[in-house]
């Protein structure tokens, strides 16, 4: 029951929180789209980009909001977790504010288990705070991981296409302007910003290491490198592009195969990770007696919670097992 109440609080903060930084950015979105309706084809209309007149107070106009957050970006600038968090909504493409997802972030840690340690019990109150601050770092690196695997995968078929453009008499600003025509998400994203930067003035190549950078693939990397060496001294772009291209191909080849042998350990490793806690869970529900002394002794609760710290030391050394790089 006190787990219960304890899961249930902690997904009320959250749940809280959320819809709070939702509201302020969908808010923030349409004062966006009705300060570029002007500029617009065919997104918004005369009608709509009129501000509404409605007697809710935007949240992230409140003075004590904005103090709050300005306080929250200041250490965390001073600290350089700023420009971690930066980074990593870059990477996941995730409109929002660094300063403000951080101020949310710690204020769901603080009241989430400040609540569940005085409903429940202080240890409780711990192990909520310690998971609201491990999930939504984990969730914002899966995003971004699985945004960067997708324009890892697209990468030869962007370059497949970029040296076709070039053999036809195209420049590279216009071979890749074609790119982001024909290819979706993520690389056609980033290669219209790509496009659009060169065209207000920026170096290509600036422009295109900065999307290396944000999206944090290494091939990429390489491709801009590539690129700047031909502008430097010259050479058959769309050859070296098609080489460039052949050799991702083969190490993505390479990958699968290796996943493939690996598919056998990757296995063991989860089962053997869910196996315990399986276990557990059916004991408690066969003969719940035989179990409740873990719960309700002092040496029952330093051997569960022993227990817990090294399977979790158990489960990461696993995954770093079965993981590889190629």
């Amino acid at each position: 029951m006190m787990a219960l109440i304890a899961l249930l609080a902690a997904a009320a903060v959250g749940l809280a929180c959320w819809a709070v930084l939702g509201v302020v950015l969908v808010r923030r979105r349409r004062g966006i789209e009705a300060a570029l309706a002007p500029y617009s084809i065919g997104r918004m209309t005369e009608a709509d980009a009129r501000p509404t007149s409605s007697g809710t107070t935007d949240l992230a106009q409140m003075p004590l909001f904005k103090r709050l957050v300005a306080a929250t970006a200041e250490l965390a600038t001073r600290r350089g977790v700023l420009q971690v968090v930066e980074a990593r909504l870059d990477q996941a493409d995730l409109p929002m504010r660094p300063a403000e997802v951080l101020f949310f972030y710690l204020s769901a840690i603080v009241v989430g288990g400040l609540l569940v340690g005085l409903l429940v019990n202080f240890l409780w109150g711990v192990i909520v705070a310690a998971a609201l601050g491990v999930i939504p770092w984990v969730a914002l690196k899966v995003v971004a991981d699985r945004r960067t695997k997708a324009f890892t995968e697209q990468l030869p078929d962007m370059l497949q296409l970029l040296g076709t453009s070039l053999r036809s008499g195209f420049s590279i600003l216009q071979g890749l302007e074609s790119v982001s025509q024909q290819i979706p998400d993520p690389i056609g994203k980033e290669m219209r910003h790509v496009v659009a930067e060169a065209r207000l003035g920026r170096p290509l190549i600036s422009a295109l290491q900065e999307v290396a950078d944000r999206v944090k693939s290494e091939d990429f990397s390489w491709v801009v490198s590539a690129i700047a060496i031909q502008r430097e001294i010259g050479g058959n772009l769309a050859e070296l592009l098609d080489i460039v291209a052949d050799t991702m191909l083969a190490r993505a080849r390479l990958r699968r195969e290796a996943r493939t042998l690996t598919a056998e350990g990757r296995l063991g490793a989860v089962i053997i990770s869910v196996l315990p806690v399986a276990i557990g869970l059916f004991v408690y529900a066969v003969n719940p007696g035989y179990i409740s002394p873990l719960f309700h002794s002092a040496a029952g609760e330093i051997m569960f919670y022993g227990s817990v710290a090294l399977a979790v030391v158990g489960i990461l050394w696993l995954r770093k097992i079965v993981q590889f790089e190629v």
